[in-house]
């Protein structure tokens, strides 16, 4: 686990007890992305970073749950601030955008994803930022205290970028798509990334997924939002969480879809045809980076996609598995795709697809 070394209760005399090149970091904490967030405390008053270089970002996945475990986090050394003086410095910063989405709903390629619009476009990549995921909670609190200040805090702390033309690609896991509206009022482009339901449904049982999903979500309230009667269904059934999970996600696009700032794009599209990827870029509006080991490298990606390239898994042994697991519950994915269609007032899930979508 990722702990920090120091804590500075004086965000403007860290250099004359420690390090003057990291009081420099901090003084330039608005603009640059030296220091990247990794944790927030907000009872303690406490917001955790770690010195990074583009170099460390690259190597980087942020697969932390808020606030825990150093995932594949690359940076060097890790200190805390109080909160409120990070607050402060960016309390009257206007936000002026910088930044793109990659929402998911998990089990998607959208690692893969990411990986490929680096290849293509000039960004800073964020796999997973652990403070996006702790804002989402955070919003999700019913108190009557005032947000504000945090919300910008948190947005404009991933809206920091190396280059003038370097933009900053945001990949938060499922979690976060419970900020949405705050960023469709930010205006930032996003892309809903999705699995088709019955590829997800057997991508939540594999192996221990199940327990993965259980766990996931309050499905009772998944039930209330979308007007389902819990008692009516077998909602301990992990293809039945599966569905609430995937359809709760689905309406809630829809919601905000309608001003086409954000789209979507199924996974089937994105492992048929890769070359997608540009269309994506210039709907997130990305700059276009030369890069001469591109085609290697998308190729490349293809076949390790995963969260490193040492972990080897080609789009055919995905389609094994899945197929071998849908044919292994067949009845059970056939009850899970009614109630989608019930819930989405479709005729057919395997025809679906969702409105301003990427083809």
């Amino acid at each position: 686990m990722l702990k920090s070394e120091f804590h500075y209760d004086d965000i403007s005399n860290v250099g004359i007890k420690n390090n003057h090149n990291l009081q420099k970091e901090i003084n330039n904490l608005i603009k640059s992305p030296n220091l990247f967030p990794y944790e927030l405390d907000i009872i303690n008053n406490k917001i955790h970073f770690v010195v990074m270089n583009e170099k460390l970002y690259k190597r980087s996945f942020f697969i932390l749950s808020p606030g825990k475990g150093p995932g594949f986090l690359k940076g060097n050394q890790s200190f805390s601030l109080n909160l409120s003086d990070v607050v402060k410095k960016f309390k009257n910063i206007h936000f002026s955008n910088n930044a793109a989405i990659i929402y998911n709903h998990g089990f998607c390629c959208s690692t893969l994803l990411s990986r490929l619009i680096e290849e293509s476009f000039s960004v800073l990549s964020l796999k997973e930022p652990p403070l996006l995921n702790a804002l989402s909670f955070y919003l999700n609190q019913n108190n009557d205290q005032d947000k504000t200040d945090i919300k910008t805090t948190i947005f404009n702390l991933h809206n920091r970028s190396f280059r003038t033309n370097q933009k900053v690609l945001w990949k938060p896991s499922d979690y976060a798509f419970r900020v949405v509206n705050d960023t469709e009022s930010l205006g930032i482009p996003s892309i809903y990334l999705y699995s088709p339901l019955e590829e997800y449904i057997a991508s939540c049982l594999k192996k221990k997924r199940s327990d993965w999903i259980k766990k996931r979500a309050n499905y009772i309230e998944i039930c209330e939002y979308l007007n389902i009667d819990s008692n009516q269904i077998n909602i301990e059934s992990a293809s039945i969480q599966a569905t609430l999970y995937w359809c709760s996600f689905a309406v809630k696009y829809r919601k905000y879809s309608i001003k086409n700032n954000i789209r979507a794009l199924s996974s089937s599209t994105l492992l048929n045809n890769p070359s997608i990827t540009k269309k994506v870029g210039n709907h997130l509006k990305l700059n276009r980076r030369f890069n001469i080991f591109e085609k290697y490298n998308r190729y490349k990606l293809l076949n390790t996609y995963a969260k490193t390239d040492s972990y080897k898994y080609s789009k055919k042994q995905r389609e094994f598995m899945l197929n071998n697991i849908i044919k292994e519950n067949l009845e059970d994915i056939q009850k899970a795709k009614v109630l989608a269609e019930r819930i989405l007032d479709i005729d057919s899930i395997d025809e679906f697809k969702f409105y301003g979508e990427i083809l």
